[in-house]
């Protein structure tokens, strides 16, 4: 697994380059009254930005200066196909030399920074660019520190938290001092943190800390804080923020790609409590519109193994709630085929066929098949 790994982290650094032809980066200058100059950042957008005028986009930010290369390279390969497992992002990063992080106070009595990142930098991103309110910060050793500083000290500013090795040995930025009391203080709203680290020389002065501070979040944090915790101990220490990167991001999307379990207990109570869920979702968690559909789907499969009934019933509520969508003609007519009715699930399946001509020749492709199975099947039975 480990070698796996680290083929897989190369690929991705070496994709890169290539992910540049694809995405767009500009910069953005701010000016603040502690420097001279401007605080200069790149924004990184992402593939079709600029002809998908009608989309938005979540935001990606990284106080790093080379994250940028890392994070544009995983993003292009991870969104390309079909925003799988990485929706797309467009990813802000400060240039080399940007001397923001003087603005930080390691004591954690001020936050000068997050001030920053709240009153300038983020409104003028939202203001220049078709961001859509979900925001994501991620961060490696001190700048792992300032994530988990923003959570505690101004959680409205991001939606989500990825914390890479934070310093935090001696009270670093106040974190272990504060956090028990200020995770315990957090409202209602959704919140994602993954809090990651591993096992290696430039780590073991922050073991202790980091015992703490999961403990804190074991014993503090609300129900409503979706936090995990992820020991990388047989990894490189540089290969940690990549590692970490990819962890969070199917983390934090597996609602929008994977869905419910159809054990689950919303499940259990039907299609409407599903739908009843995503709204939620929608609404609370992300901001913009999570479909409903991979939950529902695995609802209908589970049942169709106990009763074949109540699964197709299932998938029939499916095309009333989708009636133009493929694969929801698709699912009913598979549950036929499964039950050893070819006859409709030809019916749906053509179905299927005609309103997957609007999407690329690889569901095109794939759907025919599926009609030239139950055709044939059909033709099978009939003789």
């Amino acid at each position: 697994m480990n070698i796996l790994f680290k083929i897989t982290l190369l690929i991705l650094v070496l994709i890169s380059a290539t992910a540049k032809a694809s995405s767009t980066q500009e910069q953005i200058e701010i000016v603040h009254p502690e420097f001279s100059q401007p605080l200069v950042f790149n924004v990184t957008l992402p593939a079709g930005y600029a002809k998908n005028s009608d989309k938005s986009y979540v935001l990606m930010f990284d106080f790093h200066p080379y994250s940028n290369t890392y994070l544009s390279g995983m993003h292009d390969w991870m969104s390309h196909n079909g925003q799988w497992p990485w929706l797309q992002t467009i990813i802000v990063t400060p240039v080399v030399g940007n001397r923001a992080g003087m603005l930080f106070d390691i004591t954690g009595k001020t936050i000068p920074l997050l001030d920053f990142f709240d009153k300038q930098l983020l409104p003028t991103i939202d203001q220049k660019y078709r961001t859509n309110g979900f925001k994501i910060m991620s961060g490696f050793r001190d700048n792992g520190t300032i994530v988990l500083s923003a959570l505690i000290n101004k959680p409205d500013m991001f939606n989500a938290y990825i914390a890479i090795s934070p310093e935090l040995k001696d009270d670093y930025a106040g974190i272990l001092s504060t956090a028990s009391t200020k995770l315990a203080k957090l409202d209602d709203k959704p919140r994602f943190l993954l809090f990651s680290h591993g096992t290696n020389i430039k780590e073991m002065h922050q073991i202790p800390a980091y015992k703490k501070l999961n403990s804190i979040l074991q014993n503090y944090s609300t129900i409503q804080l979706d936090w995990h915790y992820k020991h990388f101990e047989n990894n490189y220490f540089m290969s940690l923020p990549l590692l970490s990167v990819i962890t969070g991001i199917e983390k934090l999307f597996n609602d929008i790609h994977d869905g419910l379990l159809p054990e689950s207990e919303v499940s259990k109570k039907g299609v409407n409590a599903i739908i009843k869920h995503y709204q939620y979702l929608s609404e609370h968690k992300y901001g913009f519109e999570i479909s409903p559909k991979n939950s529902i789907n695995s609802l209908g499969f589970h049942l169709l193994k106990t009763s074949q009934q109540a699964g197709i019933q299932v998938f029939k509520q499916m095309i009333v709630l989708y009636p133009e969508d493929a694969y929801s003609h698709h699912n009913l007519a598979s549950a036929y085929e499964k039950v050893g009715d070819f006859e409709n699930a030809v019916k749906h399946q053509r179905d299927a066929v005609k309103f997957a001509d609007n999407m690329i020749t690889w569901h095109k492709k794939r759907h025919q098949k599926f009609l030239t199975d139950y055709l044939s099947k059909s033709d099978n039975a009939l003789e």
